[in-house]
C-alpha cells in the first residue's frame, strides 16, 4: 500500500483494511490531527491519527474518495474522540476547504437520543472553549451569536455549518442534506430503515461522507453485518474494490485468547499507547463479563451467547428416514432454503417438500465452501438455484432478510421470476419454534450427515422475555440448520390437519 510523507506510523494495524486507491494524493487527516492538538489539547493515539488519514484521504483535485467509512475496534478505545475532533476541525477551519464548502449541516445519528447527544455534548463543550480561544471579547461574543451558537438541545451552529442530531424515530432525519454523517454504535440497527433514509440526503452535497463508529454485533446487527462483510470482501480482494468505500476493522484472531495482551492489543489500539485503557481493569472485565460480552465488546467479534439446544439428538434421531425426498413419496412443488455465513466461507442451500405421509423431508442440495484465496460469492448460490429451478416445480425461495444474500437474491428474484421470499427477523422467530417442535414431533424426515453434524452444534439463544429464541450466529457454522429451519416453515403450511373418524 503506498504512502506519502506525515502518514502515522506505529500504530496496531487492522484486522481487516480497504485497499487503498491509486487516485490517493494525500489526506485531511493531518490537519484533523493538528487541530485537536492545537485546540483541544488532545493528542490523538497512533490508530485514531491512522484512521482519520485512511477516512480523509483526497484525490489530486481535493475530493474525497471514502463516501462510507467504517471504523470498528473495542470499546473504551476513543472512536468518539475521532468523531469530535473531525467535526470541531470543520466548524473552526474545515468548512474553508472548498472540499467541504457544501458541508453547512453535520448530522450526528444513532439509535437513540442519548447515544447520539454523547459525542453531541463533547462538542458542543469544545465550541464553548475554542470559540473563547479565538479571540473574542466578552462584548463581541455577545454580538456573534448567530454567528456562533451551542446549545444543549436546539442544535450547534458556528460559521455557517449547524450540527444537530438523529436517530432511529420515524421522520427524525428526513428533508435533511448533510454533507457529513456520524452514525455511532451501528450494531444497534437490526433493519436498514434508518440507514435508507440518511443515505440519499447525501446525494446532493459534493464530497458528503458517512463515518460509522461500532464495535462488533449480534446475529441481527444486519447493517453492520453489511458493511463488515464488504469490508472482509474488499480486504481479501474478493471482489473489486470500491474507491468510495472504507473500512477498518480492529479484533483479536480468535475468541478463545484470554488474556494474551498481543490479542487484546489487536481489538484495543490504544492499548499500544499504554493511556487511555487500564490492563488492571481489563483483566477485572475478564474475570466479571460473561463469554459472550468479553467476545463482543473486548475482543471485537461477532458472537452470541449459546444455551441449550431446544430438543434432544435423540429426538433429532427419531426423524431419520431413509429417502426423505423420494420423488414418488412428494406432494406438490418443493422449497428451497439459503443462508451463508457473513464471511462468505460457508453456506448451504437446502431443499424441503412436503411428503404423503405428512412429514416434511429435508435434504442438503449443496454444501458451499471458500477457497483459500477466494470467498463464496452470491452467483454460486444463484446459479444453483436456477439449476433446481429447471428441474422441478419450486413453491418458494427462502432466505432470511438479514442475510448477506439478500440483495443479490432480491436482484435475482426480478430477473427470473422465482418465488423467493424474505424472511423477517419475527417470522424467524416463528420458525425456529415450529421446526423444533417439528423435530420433537417427528414431523420431519431426513437422513443426512451434514445436517447431523450441525445440529448436534446448533445452540440457541434466547429474544425477550417470553421464551422466544433464534438460532446462535457464532463461530460454529449452522448454515444447514438455519436453511432446514426455513424451509421447514414454509413447506409445512401446506400440511392439512387429518382427521380421523372413530
Amino acid at each position: 500500500m503506498k504512502s506519502w510523507d506525515g502518514e502515522p506510523t506505529g500504530h496496531t494495524p487492522p484486522a481487516l483494511e480497504s485497499p487503498r486507491s491509486e487516485l490517493a494524493t494525500g489526506s485531511f487527516g493531518p490537519r484533523v490531527v493538528n487541530w485537536a492538538k492545537r485546540r483541544l489539547k488532545i493528542k490523538l493515539d497512533a490508530w485514531q491519527q491512522y484512521a482519520l488519514y485512511r477516512a480523509l484521504e483526497h484525490d489530486a483535485d481535493m475530493n474525497l474518495l471514502a463516501r462510507t467509512v467504517v471504523l470498528s475496534v473495542a470499546r473504551q478505545n476513543g472512536k468518539s474522540v475521532i468523531v469530535r475532533a473531525f467535526v470541531g476541525w470543520l466548524l473552526d477551519e474545515g468548512h474553508k476547504w472548498d472540499t467541504f464548502r457544501k458541508w453547512d449541516f453535520i448530522l450526528l445519528a444513532a439509535h437513540d437520543a442519548k447515544q447520539a447527544r454523547i459525542p453531541y455534548d463533547f462538542i458542543r463543550r469544545d465550541v464553548l472553549t475554542y470559540a473563547e480561544i479565538s479571540g473574542w471579547g466578552h462584548t463581541a461574543r455577545r454580538q456573534g451569536v448567530a454567528r456562533a451558537r451551542a446549545t444543549q438541545y436546539t442544535g450547534i451552529e458556528l460559521n455557517g455549518v449547524r450540527v444537530d442530531v438523529a436517530t432511529s424515530q420515524p421522520g427524525s432525519a428526513r428533508g435533511i442534506s448533510p454533507g457529513l454523517i456520524c452514525f455511532d454504535e451501528v450494531l444497534t440497527q437490526t433493519t436498514f430503515a434508518t440507514y435508507e433514509v440518511l443515505s440519499p440526503a447525501q446525494v446532493a452535497i459534493p464530497n458528503s461522507q458517512m463515518l460509522m463508529t461500532s464495535t462488533a454485533g449480534y446475529a441481527d446487527s444486519v447493517l453492520l453485518r453489511a458493511m463488515h462483510d464488504k469490508l472482509y470482501r474488499q480486504s481479501t480482494n474478493a471482489e473489486q474494490h470500491d474507491t468510495s468505500f472504507m473500512g477498518l476493522w480492529w479484533r483479536a484472531d480468535d475468541d478463545d485468547v484470554g488474556l494474551d495482551w498481543d490479542q487484546l492489543e489487536k481489538a484495543n489500539p490504544s492499548l499500544a499507547s499504554g493511556g487511555r485503557l487500564s490492563r488492571q481493569l481489563i483483566t477485572s472485565e475478564y474475570g466479571i463479563l460473561p463469554k459472550g460480552s468479553w467476545v463482543r465488546e473486548r475482543l471485537n467479534r461477532w458472537h452470541d451467547e449459546r444455551v441449550d439446544a431446544p430438543f434432544s439428538i435423540a429426538a433429532w434421531g427419531a426423524c431419520r428416514l431413509s429417502t426423505p425426498l423420494a420423488p414418488a413419496g412428494v406432494v406438490g412443488g418443493y422449497v428451497v432454503a439459503v443462508d451463508v455465513l457473513s464471511t462468505w466461507s460457508e453456506g448451504s442451500i437446502i431443499v424441503a417438500a412436503l411428503r404423503n405421509d405428512g412429514r416434511v423431508g429435508i435434504e442438503v442440495h449443496r454444501h458451499l465452501l471458500a477457497r483459500t484465496d477466494r470467498p463464496l460469492t452470491a452467483p454460486d448460490f444463484t446459479s444453483e438455484i436456477a439449476k433446481i429451478a429447471a428441474k422441478v416445480k419450486l413453491d418458494a425461495v427462502v432466505y432470511a432478510a438479514s442475510s448477506a444474500l439478500a440483495p443479490a437474491l432480491e436482484r435475482h428474484a426480478v430477473e427470473t421470476g422465482l418465488p423467493y421470499q424474505a424472511i423477517t427477523a419475527a417470522k424467524n422467530i416463528m420458525a425456529c419454534a415450529d421446526f423444533a417442535e417439528a423435530v420433537t414431533a417427528k414431523r420431519i424426515a431426513h437422513d443426512d450427515p451434514f445436517l447431523d453434524s450441525q445440529v448436534a452444534s446448533a445452540q440457541r439463544r434466547f429474544v425477550g422475555n417470553e421464551g422466544a429464541w433464534r438460532w446462535t450466529i457464532s463461530n460454529v457454522p449452522i448454515t444447514g440448520v438455519i436453511g432446514a429451519t426455513l424451509a421447514v416453515a414454509i413447506a409445512a403450511k401446506s400440511v392439512k390437519p387429518v382427521q380421523v373418524f372413530l
